[in-house]
């Protein structure tokens, strides 16, 4: 499932695979430099539907990642934040958080 693209080409999209759900993300940081986020994860799927559920009735949800790292979601009042990390093992890790502009329950595959 396609969450968002940005106009220069980037992209942000979920995927279920088995059993888990795997982020990709190629956002631009720096278009004038051409400088691009990259960040590749997977969760669990159980984690994940908690997360996503979490934040539909408590306003905030989170999912460690299977390999480090972390998912974490917020709903905006059009739309949803989320925020997420690389694997990661010491002190640097590479993150990104975005507004998306679509319902929250599209995380899940509905509407809601």
């Amino acid at each position: 499932m396609l969450i968002d693209r940005h106009p220069a080409g980037g992209y942000f999209d979920l995927a279920m695979e088995g059993d888990v759900m795997v982020l990709r993300c190629h956002w631009p940081f720096d278009l004038t430099d051409n400088e691009w986020i990259d960040i590749h994860n997977r969760y669990a799927m159980s984690s994940y539907v908690r997360a996503v559920s979490n934040a539909m009735t408590t306003g905030n949800g989170e999912a460690p990642g299977v390999a480090g790292g972390f998912l974490r979601i917020k709903p905006l009042t059009d739309g949803f934040q989320i925020e997420f990390s690389s694997p990661q093992t010491g002190w640097f890790a590479t993150s990104l958080q975005l507004h998306v502009k679509r319902p929250i329950g599209e995380l899940l595959g509905t509407a809601g």
